[in-house]
């Protein structure tokens, strides 16, 4: 009877954490604007399809989900990946259950990562990134519980699991090899003959097909994504800082982590265990060896926290240090909110962050993926000076009474995003732009009726200003803070002869190239 009360009132805790953590993210949501990415996700779901250049599917389904929910547009985009961080939390209250920790340890386990980097980050807007997270630690919980009951309904659920993370973030297969090799190493190794593992991996088959048909009709995209993901972002990547930032993004609750990990490859308790542990050191050694983003890790961490909380509460023995304990846990973690999510304006937190000392992880908040250093994190930088660009665009369209005549072209898919955002409800018509998935959508030529064009760029190159008898700057970016800082509108106007025949021809020169490298569809 005490037992089943301990439960039900450490459910009840967890249940109250995860509350704090969906708080948390709605007080916070508008504090800055739109991400960019978030704009990319937005337009996945008005183009819903099998696959995308950049992404499966899933991320677009919930992108058109959150479209259709009434109210707030930012609010509507970020209630998902707050929730989803809200589940999140209460899985890790039950991952600590399961490895054997009462009470204390979900209320340790469960503060400590809601008040982490990870939680703060990671579940403040719509990308795939924390719907990953959530599929990683389910997919953890699943094979705890089939552990703990051989069960073979949880290697089912796995499988679920597996084929709608790979259909959300294609890094969840290092987790399946990881997962594969680990279990080489302990006692279930078993789990290989199970025929219920080999129906788990049907299943994951049968959800990943269609958008497997759909890289084999495109090339696999993917692999061009990835090839220019490698020569861009990742060659700036050291490999050391992919095991220092391991520390520096989670800063003081690392600690929490840390215990975790050492509680599961060495404390007697966790002997059964012993797998997650093998499974950590797997997936970061490859993340390591090929330079993935510091982040591609993050789903480990909820399990790791959930087993922390289990290691401190056998360290933690009397209530006075249990007290002491939980109370550094929030205060500490207080002090790193402003570093996970904004709750201030981008100049209080610019001044913010310049005050902060490596070793608390400013060094590894403020580098970008170009490996240099900046005033704000790339991600808050990515929230700043949407609606000032789109704004310049809208005010110049809205002296056309035409709407039909305007051609919109944009550099990148942040750019061509948001002004599909905002200058909907002014009768923009779709932005067309050569980047990530927008790539599909761009029209083969041009109507005659198109002869107001807006270039949207950070200069106006000289084959663009060639095509058109007058080309002039309306207006740039001029907040220093944004990362789309001094990009500038072009209005170009009465275009020459040759402009659409230039237009076709590049579109066909794209395709053609795309066709060659990766059979882009007709």
């Amino acid at each position: 009877m005490k037992k089943d009360r301990s439960s039900i009132y450490g459910l009840i805790l967890v249940l109250l954490i995860a509350a704090l953590s969906l708080v948390i993210h709605i007080l916070t949501y508008d504090i800055l604007g739109f991400h960019r990415d978030e704009f990319l996700y937005l337009a996945l779901g008005r183009h819903m399809s099998a696959g995308f250049w950049s992404n499966p599917p899933l991320i677009g389904l919930i992108s058109l989900l959150s479209q259709l929910l009434p109210g707030d547009a930012l609010l509507a985009t970020r209630i998902l990946p707050a929730i989803a961080g809200a589940v999140v939390v209460v899985v890790v209250g039950l991952i600590t259950r399961e490895l054997g920790g009462g009470v204390y340890a979900q209320v340790f386990a469960c503060l400590s990562i809601t008040l982490s980097l990870l939680m703060l980050r990671g579940f403040s807007m719509l990308q795939p990134v924390p719907f990953d997270i959530l599929f990683w630690t389910l997919i953890l919980y699943w094979l705890l519980r089939y552990i703990n009951t051989e069960k073979p309904v949880f290697l089912i659920l796995m499988g679920i699991g597996l084929g709608l993370g790979i259909m959300n973030k294609y890094i969840v297969l290092f987790l399946a090899f990881g997962l594969m090799v680990a279990v080489i190493f302990t006692p279930h190794r078993r789990l290989w003959i199970n025929k219920y593992t080999w129906y788990a991996a049907l299943i994951t088959l049968i959800l990943v097909i269609p958008n497997l048909i759909w890289q084999y009709n495109h090339g696999f995209p993917v692999i061009n994504h990835m090839s220019e993901l490698r020569d861009t972002q990742l060659v700036n990547v050291k490999r050391v800082n992919i095991l220092l930032d391991q520390l520096l993004m989670f800063t003081f609750s690392s600690l929490v982590w840390l215990a975790g990990l050492v509680f599961l490859l060495f404390s007697s308790r966790a002997k059964n265990f012993r797998v997650f542990g093998f499974v950590y050191l797997i997936v970061m050694m490859m993340f390591v060896m090929l330079r993935g983003k510091s982040y591609y890790t993050a789903g480990l961490y909820p399990f790791l926290f959930a087993a922390g909380g289990v290691g401190w509460e056998s360290i933690l023995k009397t209530t006075r240090m249990k007290v002491i304990g939980l109370s550094l846990v929030i205060l500490l973690s207080a002090l790193i909110v402003p570093m996970g999510i904004p709750v201030m304006s981008a100049e209080r937190l610019a001044a913010l962050y310049s005050k902060i000392p490596a070793y608390m992880g400013g060094e590894a908040l403020l580098r970008w993926e170009d490996g240099d250093m900046h005033p704000l994190p790339q991600d808050f930088a990515d929230m700043l000076g949407w609606d000032e660009l789109a704004g310049i665009v809208i005010r110049a369209s809205d002296t056309i009474a035409d709407k039909s005549r305007i051609f919109i072209y944009a550099e990148n898919y942040g750019q061509a995003g948001a002004i599909e955002h905002f200058g909907k409800p002014h009768g923009l018509p779709d932005v067309v732009s050569f980047s990530d998935s927008y790539l599909l959508w761009i029209p083969d030529s041009l109507s005659p009726e198109k002869d107001l064009f807006f270039y949207i760029n950070d200069e106006l190159g000289e084959d663009v200003d060639s095509l058109f008898a007058h080309c002039d700057s309306i207006g740039s970016v001029t907040n220093r803070n944004a990362r789309e800082f001094g990009t500038t509108v072009y209005l170009c106007r009465s275009p020459k002869d040759n402009f659409n025949r230039f237009w076709s021809d590049r579109v066909w020169w794209v395709r053609q190239w795309y066709r060659m490298n990766y059979r882009l569809s007709e």
